[in-house]
C-alpha cells in the first residue's frame, strides 16, 4: 500500500470558496448519497471553528475516489493537499484520471507503508459494511451481531476484525 500526498488547486465549486482565508481540514472523504461526503473542520481567521458535514458534487474528489483510492484527509487553504491511501494499480489509475482531466497537480510524496499496517481485504470489507449500514452512526443503525450474520462469522470474530481494521485506518489517518 502507498501513502500519497497530492496538491491541487481549489475548484470553483469547493466549500472553501464560501470561507475565504479560512483553513479547512477534511476528514474521511467518501462517497455519499448525493455526491461526496466529508467531515469538515473549518478554522476562520478570527479563530472561530466551524464543523460541517458536507455532501456535494465535487468532480475532483469523485475522480480520486473513482480511481479506487481512499482519502483519509485533505487540507484546504490556498490549495488542496490530498492525503491518499492506495495500491500501485490505483495510483496509476489516479494519475491517468488526473492527466486525462487536465487537472493541475503536484505529487508531493509517495511512500510505501509496512505490511503490518496494511488493511486486509477482510478488514476492509467489514469496515465498509459497518460504515455503509450505519454501525458508526449515532444511534447505530445496525448491531455487531447483524454485521457478523451478514458475513457469516461469529460476533467475536466480527468485533476483533472490525477493531483491528479500524486501528489500522486510524493509524494511517493520524500519521499522515
Amino acid at each position: 500500500m502507498l501513502r500519497v500526498k497530492i496538491r491541487t488547486s481549489i475548484p470553483k465549486y469547493c466549500i472553501a470558496k464560501h470561507y475565504p482565508n479560512a483553513v479547512l481540514k477534511l476528514r474521511c472523504v467518501c462517497r455519499g448519497e448525493k455526491g461526496i461526503k466529508a467531515f469538515v473542520n473549518l478554522k476562520t481567521p478570527d479563530e472561530k471553528t466551524i464543523i460541517v458535514i458536507d455532501e456535494h458534487r465535487c468532480p475532483l474528489a469523485q475522480k480520486i475516489l473513482n480511481s479506487g483510492a481512499m482519502v483519509p484527509s485533505a487540507e484546504i487553504h490556498k490549495d488542496i493537499v490530498w492525503n491518499i491511501v492506495c495500491n500501485d494499480e490505483t495510483f496509476k489509475n489516479l494519475m491517468n484520471a488526473l492527466e486525462r482531466s487536465k487537472v493541475n497537480y503536484e505529487l508531493i510524496s509517495k511512500e510505501m507503508f509496512s505490511e503490518e499496517d496494511e488493511i486486509t481485504y477482510r478488514e476492509y470489507m467489514i469496515l465498509k459494511l459497518a460504515f455503509e449500514r450505519g454501525f458508526f452512526d449515532s444511534p447505530k443503525k445496525i448491531k455487531l451481531e447483524d454485521i457478523a450474520k451478514a458475513l457469516d462469522i461469529s460476533k467475536s470474530t466480527a468485533s476483533e476484525t472490525l477493531r483491528r481494521g479500524l486501528k489500522k485506518v486510524l493509524k494511517m489517518f493520524f500519521e499522515l
